[in-house]
């Protein structure tokens, strides 16, 4: 009979930075939390200055794509807040403070927010910036699979075993891209650059595909392509990244996510970074610190994998 693997539980946090209650659930390369507010909230503080880049907090720096299921909820403070009412999908800047607020004393708002690194989502970065704060709503399309993917994750019988965990979160990742794609001015750009956005496609997936491989480089990917490497570099000045700070993140994303895992908890630090692409310890300890603030080894005891197996 087969043994019961753990689950990836979710965990309640409040502190200043987090209004109401929250919970969330790690999905591999994603994260999903549920917020729910009192119904009758405390006038916001004032806004502080923003300054731009946000504190580094132990996460890759994510899109917050939010689904009202109650509410009306408010996102952001004084004459630039956004209202949703129950049922809409909204994205919102990464760069950004997330403020959120009920917004009808009577009605309490609860809400399900994907956690989304830009390098994970295949789309232009101007044409994600056109969507930020328009309300969607979730009543046909891939609007409503992924509002009713959401839901389901939400719900009591939405627990997820964490072998299985990485692959509900890309599978989450399609969906909100599938969203996205049909709201955005994307398929516009699509029209006028067919061959560059298409090809910046296939760049990545075949990153994605070759994360493993040490050799692989800027050269090697544009020779798989039949381009220069100048003009791969040109594809992801295009979408506001470098080709090097991708697959890095990306493999950082991957390692994270292996690390987290229980079904892995027999893997070494050294097998699960050499999986991915990473020969030096030395190399991975930093960018991996540099990137979620804490050691693979400290991330590993935060998600509760056995001390033995480290």
């Amino acid at each position: 009979m087969r043994s019961r693997q753990p689950t990836a539980t979710a965990f309640s946090t409040s502190d200043r930075d987090r209004p109401g209650h929250r919970a969330e659930l790690e999905l591999g390369p994603v994260r999903m939390s549920v917020l729910r507010f009192p119904a009758l909230s405390p006038p916001a503080a004032p806004s502080p200055p923003h300054t731009g880049r946000p504190a580094r907090s132990g996460a890759p720096r994510a899109w917050r794509l939010a689904l009202v299921a109650d509410g009306p909820l408010m996102l952001g403070r004084g004459p630039g807040a956004t209202r949703l009412d129950p049922g809409q999908l909204v994205l919102w800047d990464p760069w950004e403070p997330f403020d959120a607020a009920a917004a009808d004393r009577a009605r309490p708002p609860r809400a399900m927010v994907l956690h989304l690194p830009g390098n994970a989502l295949s789309l232009p970065h101007h044409a994600l910036r056109g969507m930020v704060a328009r309300p969607v709503p979730s009543d046909a399309g891939p609007a409503a699979l992924l509002a009713r993917f959401l839901e389901g994750l939400a719900g009591p019988a939405g627990a997820v075993e964490i072998p299985q965990a990485t692959w509900v979160g890309r599978a989450a990742v399609d969906l909100a891209v599938a969203f996205l794609s049909s709201v955005t001015d994307v398929q516009d750009d699509a029209a006028r650059l067919p061959r560059q956005v298409a090809l910046l496609g296939e760049t990545k997936t075949y990153i994605d595909r070759n994360l493993g491989d040490p050799d692989l480089s800027p050269t090697t990917i544009a020779a798989a392509h039949h381009i220069s490497v100048r003009y791969l570099h040109h594809l992801f000045r295009q979408d506001e990244q470098t080709v090097g700070g991708f697959v890095r993140e990306r493999r950082l994303e991957r390692c994270r996510a292996d690390l987290a895992n229980h079904g892995l908890a027999g893997q070494s630090m050294t097998v699960i970074r050499a999986r991915w692409g990473f020969q030096d310890a030395a190399v991975f300890n930093r960018a991996f610190k540099k990137e979620y603030g804490i050691t693979p080894g400290e991330y590993r005891r935060r998600a509760g994998v056995p001390v033995g197996f480290r």
